[in-house]
């Protein structure tokens, strides 16, 4: 009996620390994936302003610079065996799969636009920012349509998610404001026209 005890024991230590080395690594993983993320858009923002790129420019570049990386990760770590695209691209179903792959690049263009104009219209600080606030209504979805399990810190991250919304929004917006109270420190460059026309009327 008491060895029974010690053997349950160990199995569920064993099973605890493997889920805790699990949930480490997906930290670790989410880590690096905002780390890759925050640096990919001020990096992008930097190139846009210092090469003065334009929106399709950078759509080019951007996705120039990410083919041979997802070559390489394709050829090296892909089942490419005849064997493996039957069965991932059957015949049965080809064609569908093949209409869908195009109707998805398109929309990764217009994607990949509408975040270069974004980065390059606002600072990287909001562009983050409003891409954490768009998953608050996947949260929400996730709730009412798929019945995913309501729990404290769910309801309490989407609250703070929304609050912390509206506090950025209206620390914008009073910025806003008080950049136009400022009054302007520096006299505009005027065209040679209208600087012999002021001289004409002046006394």
């Amino acid at each position: 009996m008491c060895v029974e005890v010690a053997s349950n024991g160990v199995r569920h230590s064993a099973e605890t620390v493997a889920a805790i080395s699990t949930l480490n690594a997906g930290y670790a993983w989410m880590g690096l994936n905002v780390f890759c993320t925050a640096s990919h858009v001020l990096g992008t923002r930097k190139f846009i302003t210092s090469l003065n790129f334009k929106d399709w420019d950078t759509i080019f570049y951007n996705n120039m610079l990410s083919l041979p990386i997802m070559i390489i990760c394709s050829l090296f770590t892909e089942d490419w065996s005849s064997a493996n695209l039957a069965k991932n691209f059957p015949a049965e179903s080809r064609t569908n799969l093949m209409i869908g792959m195009v109707y998805s690049g398109v929309g990764a263009i217009f994607i990949s636009y509408s975040s270069a104009w974004f980065i390059r219209k606002t600072s990287s600080t909001t562009y983050s920012f409003v891409g954490y606030l768009n998953k608050l209504p996947l949260a929400i979805s996730g709730i009412v349509f798929f019945h995913a399990p309501v729990t404290f810190g769910g309801v309490l991250d989407i609250l703070l998610g929304f609050f912390s919304g509206l506090t950025y929004g209206y620390g914008k917006m009073k910025q806003s404001e008080q950049s136009k109270q400022v009054l302007p420190t520096f006299q505009p460059t005027m065209s040679g026209s209208s600087q012999s026309q002021n001289d004409t009327y002046k006394p």
